[in-house]
């Protein structure tokens, strides 16, 4: 089942917590930032291994979630105690990344629930 539509966006998911995690000019200086994306990736990447305990992985995504959820809190902390100016065009940018990576997770967690009703319906004609 590594060939199905939530795969996609596990590895969509993974590789952008990743990427982001590694290069600190979408998150402020902060590490806890840097140390909880690459959780998200980490976590990703596992949820996507573990396609044969379907249950196991729409846990780990949930976890990811809140996970992304407490790392945009601490993005919105950092932006409203930075200094600087109003309207510079790099402040809050990264901000969309927890968001982006909630929503890709949230569609992998749709496809994983549509393919466990899928298999229940299966076996419901055996």
């Amino acid at each position: 089942m590594i060939q199905r539509v939530q795969s996609i966006y596990l590895v969509l998911a993974g590789t952008i917590g990743g990427i982001v995690g590694y290069t600190t000019d979408f998150i402020s200086d902060e590490s806890v930032d840097m140390i909880l994306l690459f959780i998200v990736g980490f976590l990703a990447f596992i949820s996507l291994f573990c396609f044969k305990n379907r249950n196991f992985q729409k846990k780990i995504n949930y976890i990811n979630i809140i996970i992304n959820v407490m790392l945009t809190g601490f993005m919105v902390y950092d932006l409203l105690n930075s200094s600087g100016g109003d309207f510079s065009p790099v402040k809050g940018v990264g901000l969309f990344v927890p968001v982006l990576l909630i929503i890709l997770l949230a569609m992998a967690n749709k496809y994983i629930n549509k393919d466990e009703k899928l298999l229940k319906s299966v076996d419901r004609f055996r």
